[in-house]
């Protein structure tokens, strides 16, 4: 089987670069889109994140959001409703990646054991960036390490970011492409030269564990053919992947 992707851009936020890219970029502010990403598969449809809207983001973020379009317009561009949507794989409970979740009623939603379990820890490190109400009452599939979830669409246990963090490969027609999962551009992926000597990507600049988060940055960086930073902009506002 083999899929395109298609990007739902509900809404952006403001941030530190340097939130993106550990030790480099500190100071220069950036928007970052915030993604809901759509695979039809077979008779499927499957979301990968459900992004968030301003509203949501701002019970959260300290910094500014926006809005980009509402997660139903998103949805009905593609000729869909949010109870048409099968499956929901959440790369990571984040707000900014769970804040549609609870629209998808009819939805088997996949998340890994560790991730739900740290998500309602309450670590005070994280714990303002988490919320239960987001996702409560939806249909929860636990899942435990990598899997296979349809045919050519696979999750990826990454931890780093969150211990939780999952990639998702697919199959496309132009070979393996893989969302990141943790909250990544670009920018992770091509250092300067003068890292790049020493390194071929960076550490995601939000984490719990560094040195995982800079491990599965370098798994997801050989895994894949076709390579999707969860905030990149570029493939965010593509009409689909592979185009």
């Amino acid at each position: 089987m083999a899929y395109v992707i298609k990007p739902i851009v509900t809404g952006e936020l403001k941030l530190s670069k340097g939130l993106m890219t550990y030790f480099m970029n500190y100071g220069e502010e950036i928007f970052i889109p915030v993604v809901s990403w759509y695979v039809r598969a077979g008779n499927k449809n499957v979301l990968i994140d459900t992004g968030a809207s301003a509203e949501v983001m701002a019970r959260y973020w300290p910094g500014e959001v926006r809005d980009v379009t509402s997660f139903e317009a998103g949805l009905a561009r593609l000729g869909l409703k949010p109870e048409d949507i099968d499956v929901v794989i959440q790369t990571h409970l984040h707000f900014d990646h769970c804040g549609n979740t609870h629209r998808c009623r009819n939805a088997d939603v996949y998340v890994q054991a560790e991730e739900l379990r740290f998500a309602e820890s309450g670590h005070p490190l994280m714990a303002g960036i988490y919320d239960k109400a987001l996702y409560a009452g939806t249909k929860l599939k636990i899942v435990e390490g990598d899997a296979e979830i349809l045919p050519g669409i696979r999750v990826h246990h990454v931890p780093g970011h969150t211990p939780g963090t999952q990639a998702v490969s697919i199959d496309t027609p132009k070979g393996k492409a893989v969302i990141t999962g943790f909250c990544s551009t670009l920018d992770v992926f091509n250092p300067p030269p003068e890292v790049r000597e020493h390194t071929p990507v960076l550490t995601p600049g939000i984490h719990t564990d560094a040195l995982k988060a800079y491990d599965n940055a370098l798994k997801v960086y050989r895994m894949a053919d076709i390579l999707i930073p969860q905030h990149e902009r570029a493939f965010a506002y593509s009409r689909e992947i592979p185009e």
